[in-house]
């Protein structure tokens, strides 16, 4: 993503530049995405998917700098950016303060520095890039042909699949993803013609690039067999099967 070259051309408009990074957080923080930070006037983005931290939130300032929209002080002084997000979030939106939750969050944030933490990132890329070519592999088209990232965007409509059939036999079988409107689409966003799989909770556990490809071989055979209960039951197997080798805690095992 060329940050700067938005910049530019919110500076040439005069608008306000901000940026989501909900999802590629925890990349970015690795080093391996490009930040926006440097290029935006705001950044948001959650705490937990790649950061691996407590569901939460926060709004980064680019830039503190005097703002240009006219908003003082009571004493008439120009507030900064960052003065006016702390006020319109306390008292404005936000109650009292969760301590166990920013807690949590500064638990992540060290983590997030660690050189351990950037080679979890490095293979959740890997496995992201694994899954997507074994899946392209067996005629699943990918909406951006393959994955930079953690997440990948399938598009069923030449399996003649919705997004909500292949959510619900997914879950059955233990495997969750969830349904996504594609490019295009021609269905509802409560039906959509395509799914989002990431790779994080995965790479978590410990899984890798042959796990990735057993887990696209499994949601073959769901998907080929959408209306097969006993398909789902077999494959909710495989996957308790595979949960088993990569405990969540393996020090309490």
């Amino acid at each position: 993503m060329d940050y700067a070259a938005f910049r530019t051309i919110a500076d040439r408009v005069g608008a306000k530049l901000i940026a989501d990074i909900a999802h590629p957080a925890g990349l970015i923080a690795s080093g391996l995405i490009k930040s926006p930070i440097p290029h935006c006037h705001l950044v948001t983005t959650t705490t937990h998917k790649t950061l691996r931290g407590p569901r939460g939130g926060m709004i980064l300032v680019g830039k503190n700098e005097e703002n240009d929209m006219g908003i003082t002080t009571p004493k008439g002084k120009l507030k900064k950016i960052g003065q006016i997000v702390d006020s319109n979030v306390f008292p404005g939106f936000q109650g009292g303060p969760l301590m166990h939750v920013i807690a949590a969050k500064a638990v992540a944030f060290k983590e997030a520095l660690r050189p351990e933490f950037k080679e979890y990132s490095k293979q959740v890329i890997k496995n992201a890039k694994a899954l997507a070519n074994k899946l392209m592999e067996m005629d699943y088209n990918l909406v951006s042909d393959g994955t930079d990232t953690h997440l990948m965007l399938i598009d069923l409509r030449n399996k003649g699949l919705t997004g909500k059939q292949a959510e619900k036999a997914l879950e059955e079988s233990g495997i969750t993803v969830n349904k996504n409107m594609v490019p295009f689409d021609d269905q509802s966003p409560f039906v959509t013609s395509g799914i989002r799989i990431g790779t994080p909770a995965l790479t978590t556990r410990g899984m890798k690039e042959p796990e990735m490809e057993q887990i696209a071989e499994m949601i073959d055979e769901v998907l080929m067999n959408i209306d097969s209960e006993d398909i789902q039951q077999k494959i909710k197997a495989r996957v308790y099967e595979l949960c088993q080798k990569f405990p969540l805690y393996p020090k309490f095992e």
